[in-house]
């Protein structure tokens, strides 16, 4: 059973115009750093959800 969450969990953080570059820069890898760990955690609990499956059966 593949669950595939990523989309339920996107995070983008809020950006100005006005704001300096290297601080946009820094809130983009935030938000990529964020959606990483959502993604390995999805998985994890993929990973668990079928193993707890195949001990009930």
């Amino acid at each position: 059973m593949a669950l595939d969450m990523r989309a339920l969990y996107y995070i983008q953080l809020n950006t100005n115009a006005g704001m300096v570059d290297s601080d946009a820069d820094d809130i983009k890898a935030s938000e990529n750093c964020l959606n990483q760990n959502f993604t390995i955690l999805t998985q994890a609990i993929a990973e668990l959800s079928e193993r707890i499956s195949a001990l009930e059966n």
